[in-house]
C-alpha cells in the first residue's frame, strides 16, 4: 500500500514539476490576482523579549504562486495551485519548495483570497492566530 501510494505522490509532484502551478480549473486569467500580498499577525505574547508574530506573503504570477511564512518556530514556503470561482480566488497547497515532505491533503484549499471594494481579504488554515477569521492582505503589483 506504501509503494502505490508513494507512486501516486511521484505523479503529482512530477506533474506540478511538468505543468508547473497552472490553475486546476482551467482559469488562466489570473491579471485580477496577480501581485504581491503581505500580512503580519501577532499574539499578545512575549517570547525572549520579542513579540510573537508571523509574516505571510502571497506572490500571484501569470504561472505560479508562492506562499510563504516566516515566524518564531513557525515557516513555510509552498508551491500552490489556484482555482477562482466568481470573486474568490483559492490556493490549494502543491509541494513545499523547501523539499520537505509534506502530507497535506492537495484538495483542501490551503487558503482563499476575495476582494471587497479595493481591499484583499484572506482566510487560510495556514495563518496560526486565528485560522477562522479574515484578514486584509496589503497588496502590490
Amino acid at each position: 500500500m506504501q509503494k502505490i501510494l508513494e507512486q501516486i505522490f511521484s505523479k503529482v509532484i512530477l506533474g506540478f514539476f511538468i505543468n508547473g502551478c497552472n490553475p486546476i480549473s482551467g482559469f488562466n486569467n489570473l491579471s485580477m490576482w496577480q501581485g504581491h500580498y503581505e500580512l503580519s499577525t501577532s499574539r499578545d505574547e512575549i517570547m525572549n523579549d520579542m513579540q510573537v508574530g508571523t509574516f505571510y506573503e502571497l506572490n500571484i504570477n501569470s504561472d505560479s504562486c508562492l506562499f510563504t511564512a516566516n515566524g518564531i518556530q513557525y515557516a513555510f514556503s509552498n508551491m500552490c495551485s489556484l482555482s477562482e470561482k466568481n470573486d474568490t480566488l483559492t490556493g490549494y497547497y502543491a509541494y513545499d519548495t523547501r523539499g520537505f515532505q509534506l502530507y497535506k491533503q492537495i484538495n483542501t484549499p490551503l487558503f482563499k483570497i476575495f476582494k471587497k471594494a479595493d481591499q484583499y481579504y484572506i482566510i487560510s488554515s495556514a495563518i496560526l492566530e486565528d485560522t477562522s477569521k479574515s484578514y486584509v492582505l496589503k497588496r502590490t503589483l
